[in-house]
């Protein structure tokens, strides 16, 4: 934990928990808090920041969210008001909490907008939960959410991540990043789904071996293709099935290719 001692008023006024999307200053970052597990710095497609997580559990809920379409906004490590906080704890006689260290005492790891209503997020290992300390830190929570902000609380374990969404994503994410569709992308798209309506059974890896193959490209360029146009959502799959079992059949155009192909088709 970090030795510098603030007030909480000093740091809210410095901006920590203030702030939506790219301009919103998380209370605790990589560089004034010691995580326990590994920590990450991660660029969220929706916010357009770097975002500070200190679990692999966080990370893979925060890749869960940022690839939601829902997702408006994801505030990290929220911190929650210390006055309501110990308004609360006064009411059910529970210890009140310290005003007096960086980073703040108690905070939410996410704060997650859709749209007109907002979840709040923890994230705990079920190792944890038998905790007294952890048990009650959650109940203060809940608490402070639904009944002091009307807002839903709700608690992530490693139990609720899907694995191959979540490997899918991690797959996807290294190509969404930084990538713009371009009119060359949807020209290959289209003629990519003329070719995958003839071989319907036909899986995607074996497909792009076969056309890196009989087009003398490298190994692999044709995957990487349909990485990035997976990536930016010109063609889709459930993500429940992982990209390695995929079938061709799996995959659909989305809306975005449909309307360009339609133009296509009438010119």
């Amino acid at each position: 934990m970090t030795k510098i001692i603030k007030n909480y008023e000093e740091l809210v006024k410095e901006g920590y928990g203030q702030g939506h999307g790219r301009n919103y200053k998380p209370c605790k970052t990589i560089h004034n808090f010691s995580s326990i597990g590994r920590s990450h710095r991660v660029q969220g497609r929706v916010s357009k920041r770097l975002h500070h997580l200190f679990s692999d559990l966080e990370l893979s809920t925060f890749l869960l969210l940022d690839w939601n379409q829902n997702v408006t906004d994801i505030r990290e490590h929220y911190p929650l008001d210390i006055y309501d906080l110990n308004s609360i704890c006064s009411r059910y006689r529970m210890k009140k909490v310290s005003v007096d260290y960086l980073p703040f005492t108690l905070s939410s790891d996410f704060l997650v907008d859709f749209g007109k209503f907002s979840i709040a997020l923890d994230t705990l290992y079920s190792k944890d939960l038998n905790k007294a300390h952890i048990i009650e830190s959650l109940e203060i929570k809940r608490r402070y959410w639904e009944e002091e902000h009307n807002t839903p609380f709700k608690l992530i374990t490693e139990k609720d991540i899907p694995a191959t969404v979540l490997e899918n994503i991690k797959w996807l994410y290294v190509e969404r990043n930084n990538l713009e569709i371009t009119n060359h992308m949807i020209d290959q798209a289209i003629y990519f789904m003329e070719e995958i309506s003839q071989y319907p059974q036909s899986s995607l890896i074996s497909f792009c071996n076969h056309t890196d193959q009989t087009q003398k490209m490298g190994i692999g360029t044709t995957l990487a293709f349909f990485r990035k146009i997976f990536a930016l959502r010109i063609l889709q799959f459930n993500l429940e099935i992982s990209y390695l079992e995929l079938k061709l059949s799996d995959i659909h155009a989305s809306n975005l290719l449909q309307n360009e192909n339609t133009v296509h088709a009438t010119n």
